[in-house]
């Protein structure tokens, strides 16, 4: 089941086109990973799936139901932070939660769960204003998270936060996504989406230039491996017939794979030839070596 689903999803202001037929598919329990450059239409797309932006076309559907026809229920189950969080400053921690609970009605024990939860329990006394970015940021999530909604939709959700701040933060979504929540996560820190999505959706001048799970994407990129060998003459030799294999500065054969099986098949090679194997580096791409390959090719 899909938790969003978007068909054929536009937007324009006057003549420019901001989103052109994006056709976003979250499966429920995934935590997907949305990538684009800036203005690449990130924000335009979450502000459209929470109903900020004005759409005439029945085209969002969140849990199977159209966002169009039921907005107040989908919204209701659904938690957010877009851009910076929003609270009120002179309020305690404490007390912006409660404020909240008017709302929802879950009580103070709910509140020092969620506090918990965001490792805030300790600032609940502090009024917001007097909270660092990093403390901001969680007080946010807590208060996207304070009605336990099944689905979250983060705009950047990392940003000011500093190492520990972020290490803190894939933990809580790893925990959340545990529980069951679905989460839409727009970051531009890529190394973090790589830990922390299971799928991937990229943008770029608002068109899908990729979607699928993070190991489809990952797989689609040539792999590297760098191999300390004796005799090296003839294990270049050797490989040179069925693979990519060069020699590099350090006197070690550099190989393009494809997948395990080629790499398995390589070693095997190597070892019923008598070819001894020293040492063995992988030199595979990441996430942010994709995404910027991907821009590239997008715009050859």
């Amino acid at each position: 089941m899909e938790s969003i689903t978007t068909k054929n999803l536009s937007y324009t202001i006057g003549s420019k086109a901001i989103l052109n037929n994006i056709n976003l598919n979250i499966p429920e329990g995934s935590v997907y990973g949305y990538l684009g450059r800036n203005g690449a239409g990130k924000s335009t797309t979450i502000k459209l799936l929470l109903g900020l932006l004005e759409s005439s076309a029945d085209n969002i559907f969140i849990q199977n139901k159209s966002l169009q026809q039921n907005r107040t229920e989908i919204l209701a189950s659904t938690g957010n932070l877009i851009e910076s969080p929003c609270f009120y400053t002179k309020l305690t921690v404490f007390e912006n939660l409660k404020y909240l609970d008017i709302i929802y009605g879950k009580g103070n024990k709910r509140i020092d769960e969620v506090l918990e939860l965001v490792d805030l329990h300790n600032e609940k006394k502090k009024k917001a204003t007097a909270l660092s970015m990093g403390m901001k940021q969680r007080l946010g999530i807590a208060m996207a998270i304070f009605h336990d909604p099944k689905l979250l939709i983060l705009d950047e959700p990392l940003n000011g936060l500093d190492p520990q701040g972020i290490f803190e933060m894939r933990k809580l979504f790893q925990h959340l996504n545990e529980q069951g929540k679905t989460i839409f996560l727009s970051s531009h820190i890529l190394s973090e989406l790589e830990k922390t999505a299971t799928h991937i959706g990229i943008i770029e001048g608002g068109q899908m230039i990729f979607q699928g799970t993070k190991n489809e994407l990952l797989s689609r990129v040539e792999k590297e491996v760098v191999l300390k060998v004796n005799p090296v003459e003839k294990a270049l030799s050797l490989l040179q017939d069925t693979y990519s294999a060069t020699l590099n500065t350090m006197n070690k054969v550099s190989v393009k794979i494809n997948d395990d099986k080629e790499f398995n098949g390589l070693l095997t090679k190597l070892i019923q030839n008598g070819i001894e194997i020293y040492d063995i580096e992988s030199q595979s791409t990441n996430l942010e070596q994709i995404f910027i390959n991907l821009i590239s090719k997008n715009h050859d």
